[in-house]
């Protein structure tokens, strides 16, 4: 039995179920999710990288919407662990004996180890509860078919008759924008040449593009971003963000943003034509080889 925690973001959530879902297929046994501290509470309770864990806006479970497998943990299972965010002397010792895998009820995080580590051996023969991202394109590579099935809506979307042949017949572009909490976190790129440059890639690879137009601050986007051609601005729509990633998703092709959102989308794109243009110098380790930088 294992157990891993989800937090943060919809993106984020993905990368943490796609390193749960390896480790269930790769082991067999159980595989918990620990949904309780979406936006890392226990860890901004325990004083952590307080910093960088109160900016982050407010987030909400949403693997829920989609046809996922593995359980979330109830209590009994979560009790086991209760040592990972207590205050008492006793329990903070049993933490760190379980950080060294030397406690039964074992505890790693990606943060504090490195990529190979969090693999180690003893996770073969212990119950482990795993804390962290897992950025890394060996956690869920093998397993894409899988995901592609399970990151489906368990609902579809009701789609305009007009967005469903575009999808269907035109050469769509998803273009994601994010700005938000990233012009706190001094992460955005909307200002500089990226997108230009991505469009401008796209343009010389085919024919009447259509692009579809995906952001959290749409209507700075329309007043600022100029994008030459037939656009559809799709989160004027009023659709929840797991749909506008189910939109993305069935995009032909995809200019993803310096963002764990819009890189699921690509990712999981099972177009075998698609063209997928990224940011340069971020997160390479999650980048496949075939990718456009820029």
């Amino acid at each position: 039995m294992n157990v891993v925690k989800i937090s943060d973001g919809l993106g984020n959530q993905m990368f943490q179920y796609a390193f749960a879902r390896k480790i269930q297929i790769q082991r067999g046994g159980r595989v918990y999710l620990d949904t309780r501290f979406i936006n890392n509470e226990d860890r901004i309770a325990r004083g952590e990288k307080r910093r960088t864990l109160e900016r982050n806006d407010f987030r909400k479970y949403s693997l829920n919407h989609f046809r996922i497998k593995l359980p979330v943990a109830e209590e009994p299972i979560l009790a086991r662990w209760r040592f990972i965010n207590a205050k008492n002397g006793v329990d903070k010792a049993i933490f760190e004996l379980a950080q060294e895998g030397l406690w039964v009820w074992q505890f790693k995080d990606d943060s504090q180890k490195s990529k190979d580590e969090i693999w180690g051996k003893g996770d073969c023969f212990f119950p482990t509860y795993f804390q962290g991202y897992h950025f890394n394109l060996r956690y869920y590579e093998d397993i894409i078919k899988i995901l592609q099935k399970e990151f489906t809506l368990r609902i579809p979307i009701k789609l305009p008759k007009e967005l469903q042949w575009v999808l269907a017949h035109e050469n769509t572009v998803s273009v994601h924008v994010r700005r938000g909490d990233y012009l706190k976190l001094h992460c955005d790129i909307s200002e500089q040449p990226y997108y230009e440059e991505a469009m401008r890639v796209i343009q010389e690879r085919m024919a009447k593009p259509v692009y579809l137009v995906f952001s959290d601050d749409i209507e700075w986007v329309k007043e600022n971003m100029p994008i030459n051609g037939q656009k559809i601005y799709i989160s004027s729509m009023g659709y929840a963000d797991y749909e506008e990633f189910a939109i993305m998703k069935h995009c032909k092709h995809n200019i993803i943003a310096n963002s764990t959102f819009s890189y699921w989308a690509a990712y999981l794109n099972s177009d075998p034509d698609k063209i997928v243009i990224c940011p340069k110098r971020w997160m390479n380790e999650i980048i496949p080889r075939e990718w456009i930088h820029i």
